[in-house]
């Protein structure tokens, strides 16, 4: 084999190497692009139906024209373990704005917790939860 005919097959070679690496990120660009394209397409109708669920909750609800009887007086609640009576109004309305008018909610006693704060036995059951 002559220089000539070794030079013509290198550089075919290399030719042919750099047209199939080249091609072959442009397809992985191609994909990359498609990949992201549907991804987005999925969250922006994600998005789309939590704003019509919340335009759908945010519509007035119906007036209606029957007139609610009067409520019979509830006993208040007797607190002996020393919470004022304002505290006692502000668990209960609390507790009627969680269940709404609809529910019968009844609260039956109110207790102070114990002398340690919320952080204070996150603490504790971290440190002394078994393995």
């Amino acid at each position: 084999m002559d220089m000539m005919s070794k030079l013509t097959i290198s550089a075919s070679m290399l030719l042919t190497g750099f047209v199939i690496v080249f091609s072959v990120l442009v397809f992985l660009i191609f994909i990359i692009w498609l990949m992201g394209k549907i991804v987005t397409g999925a969250q922006n109708s994600i998005t789309d139906r939590k704003k019509q669920k919340v335009k759908e909750s945010l519509k007035k609800p119906e007036v209606k024209a029957e007139v609610e009887k009067p409520r019979t007086a509830l006993k208040p609640v007797k607190s002996d373990t020393g919470v004022s009576d304002e505290v006692i109004a502000v668990i209960s309305a609390a507790v009627y704005s969680m269940y709404g008018s609809k529910e019968k909610v009844r609260i039956k006693s109110i207790n102070k917790s114990s002398s340690r704060s919320a952080w204070a036995n996150a603490g504790v059951l971290k440190n002394t939860r078994p393995f």
